[in-house]
Formats: structure tokens, C-alpha cells, sequence
């Protein structure tokens, strides 16, 4: 079995997989492969010839601790219903990992269709939404009347005004995907592609809020809503109900990953686990972020990390003068810190406290000075991404 980078030569033979795999939903996985396939992003395992195992890597840059950082998404996760069972997932992301390192990706995220296997290799939940399904005649009964408060615009095609909405937006956030105006272009040609409506909310002449949206029979649905303006929110839903009115339309969808309580109808969602997060560098990216300037500690940690060795075993972390630097180490004496990657991870993208890995068992922490110390270092945050790939 090798595990190596696709050649273009091998495109039918990905596509043959994936179909194999996922199914050919048309138009969509045409597009798919138009938009984003890329062989040189794709890692593949080959057996005789034949690729049997398929991981598509798609770069993305993320803000993380402050930074934009070089990250992968990785879809299509997938190996030959023949060859299942022998491990071959395992290896294929193992090495998939490696070539991530090797190309200075320190971290990673995908979407899971069984968060098992991934949490047994190192992965952790690092993004929820919340989800918004709701009888349209209920929805209609809870929101406010906000008539001539806003002006819409059914489908404003300048990017630059989506654009601007989108950095305002993410700028208290955290996670989130960094769009260039050819990733706008091929997010809007999708939606477009998919029958949806781009609305724009203006207060005083003033862009305020964007919704990318969709009918279809009876489902209203909304795949991204972005706000400066809070109030704008209940106002694009009762637009939207009355585009066609409550009558005609039964059933509302709405997967909102920011996650924020902000709409009359929050009291009918609920918080769903959406992304999974992890580290390929463990001690390149903790070398990066930025620490307390007034810390100062010298400790010993312990990572356990399925897939990569260099991130597995025993550290020493030592942090000074906003910086901090992981080497390997001897064990010499019990570890401060005792940690998966994965939950490491979910501390690095802000998901969770140490309190709560205290809490749920999953980490463990010899003094109250350590858990001080890691609270500073990672605090919580507004994790918010709405790509899907």
C-alpha cells in the first residue's frame, strides 16, 4: 500500500470512488469537482495500481489566536468497501497528517459522518450551530412586526457589500474562514446553482445584514445569516415568510454556527456539535500563539496523539515573555499536565475550558496554579465558521 499525493491522470478513478463511496447527487458532485478538486490537494492510497482510499485537503485559512493561520479541511474521507475493515482509514490519515506537516498545515478540520472514528484517532469537536426548525405559522405568531424599520433588497449581486457585512461580523469571532472574492464568487455561483436568493437589510442606507436563502415546495431555508444589527434578524424572517406568506410555506431551516440567541425564535432551537478540530503540529503551533506577556512557567506536560508520533509523549513547555516553546522530554516526574490532542485541540481553538476537560474526565491537571495558567492561555471563544468545505 503507498500513500501519496493524486495525479492528474488518476481523476476518474477518484471520481469513481467517491461515487462509490458518497453517490454522484447531481448536479452537485460535478460541481464539486469543477470548484474545489484539486489533485495536488488530494491524498490518496494506492494498491496495485488502483486507489483504493482518497482524503481531499482543501486549504483554508483560519483565524486562530489572533492569527491567520494555514489550515486544511478535509473532505471525502473514504476507502473501498472491499478493503474496509484493515485499517487502511487509520493509515491513510496518519500519513495524510504527515503530508500536512511537511507542507507547514499545523491544523486541521472536518466535518464527521461518524464522530467515533474520528474521536478515536485524535479528533475533537471544535464548532457547534444551533438549529432552527420551526413551523412557519408559529415562527410568524413569535416575530415582531418591523415594518419601515429596514429596506430590502431581494438580490444585491455586490460582493463587495457581502464582503464588508462578513468582516464586520467576524471580527468579535473566532475560527473563522478567511474569503477572498473567489471564494465569494464560488459560494454565491453554489447557491445561486441551488435556486437561492441572496437579500441584503439596509437601516438609514446602511448594509446591516445579508441572507443567503432558499424556497423550496413548502421549506423556507436559510444557509448563511450574517448582522451587525441585531434587530435585523427577526426582520429578514418575517420578510421571508411573507414573500409567499405563512399559508404557503410549512416548515422553517435555519443551521446557525454562530450560535447566538440573538432571534424571538431561539426558544425552539437547540445546540448541535458541527466541525471537528485538530493539530498536525502540536509543538510548531504552540510555539506560535501569542501568551500572557506576565506569564512565566517551566512544566511538564504528557500528550497522547494516535496517529503522530512526534506529538505524542512527553514535554516540556516552557513560557516567557509572551512566548512559549514545547521540546520533547524524559519522564522525570509526574506531568502538570496529562492530555489527548484532541482535547488539547479543543483548548487551542478556544471550544473548551480546562474546567470542563477537568469536568468530563478527559484531562487531568496536578495543581490549581496549572489550571490558572492554561484559563490564560486558552480562553474561551466565539468559535464561528459557516463553510462546509
Amino acid at each position: 500500500m503507498q500513500f501519496r499525493l493524486c495525479r492528474e491522470a488518476e481523476y476518474d478513478q477518484v471520481r469513481r470512488l467517491w461515487g462509490e463511496c458518497f453517490g454522484n447527487e447531481e448536479p452537485w458532485t460535478s460541481w464539486y469537482f469543477s470548484k474545489h478538486y484539486q489533485a495536488d490537494h488530494t491524498w490518496v492510497g494506492e494498491r496495485d495500481g488502483e486507489i483504493i482510499a482518497q482524503a481531499h485537503l482543501l486549504p483554508h485559512r483560519l483565524m486562530v489566536r489572533g492569527t491567520w493561520r494555514e489550515a486544511a479541511f478535509l473532505v471525502g474521507v473514504c476507502v473501498s468497501e472491499k478493503m474496509r475493515g484493515r485499517g487502511i482509514g487509520r493509515e491513510l490519515l496518519s500519513s495524510a497528517l504527515e503530508e500536512l506537516r511537511r507542507t507547514g498545515m499545523k491544523i486541521n478540520i472536518l466535518q464527521p459522518r461518524w464522530p467515533e472514528f474520528y474521536r478515536q484517532l485524535g479528533w475533537e469537536f471544535c464548532y457547534d450551530r444551533q438549529s432552527y426548525k420551526l413551523p412557519v405559522h408559529v415562527a410568524d405568531l413569535l416575530l415582531p412586526d418591523v415594518a419601515g424599520a429596514f429596506f430590502w433588497e431581494p438580490d444585491l449581486a455586490d460582493i463587495s457589500v457581502l464582503s464588508g457585512l462578513y468582516c464586520q461580523f467576524t471580527l468579535s469571532r473566532h475560527g473563522y474562514a478567511r474569503r477572498e472574492e473567489k471564494d465569494w464568487e464560488i459560494l454565491l455561483a453554489d447557491h445561486r446553482g441551488d435556486s437561492g436568493r441572496v437579500g441584503v437589510v439596509f437601516r438609514s442606507e446602511v448594509p446591516c445584514a445579508y441572507v443567503l436563502y432558499s424556497m423550496a415546495g413548502d421549506l423556507l431555508r436559510v444557509r448563511e445569516l450574517v448582522w451587525t444589527d441585531t434587530a435585523a434578524v427577526d426582520a429578514i424572517w418575517k420578510y421571508l415568510i411573507g414573500l409567499s406568506g405563512p399559508a404557503a410555506l410549512e416548515k422553517l431551516e435555519w443551521l446557525d454556527p454562530a450560535g447566538n440567541p440573538v432571534s424571538l425564535l431561539s426558544s425552539g432551537s437547540h445546540p448541535e456539535p458541527f466541525l471537528m478540530g485538530r493539530m498536525n503540529d502540536m509543538q510548531a503551533i504552540l510555539s506560535e500563539i501569542d501568551y500572557p506577556a506576565e506569564q512565566a512557567a517551566d512544566i511538564r506536560i504528557n500528550v497522547s496523539d494516535p496517529l503522530i508520533s512526534s506529538n505524542n509523549g512527553f514535554f516540556r513547555w516552557r513560557i516567557s515573555n509572551g512566548h512559549g516553546r514545547l521540546t520533547p522530554s524524559r519522564q522525570t516526574r509526574t506531568p502538570a499536565i496529562s492530555i489527548g490532542i484532541g482535547q488539547l485541540s479543543q483548548l487551542l481553538f478556544g471550544y473548551r475550558t480546562v474546567q470542563q476537560l477537568l469536568e468530563a474526565g478527559t484531562a487531568s491537571v496536578s495543581n490549581v496554579e496549572t489550571i490558572a495558567l492554561l484559563e490564560q492561555i486558552f480562553p474561551v471563544c466565539r468559535n464561528y465558521i459557516s463553510e462546509y468545505f
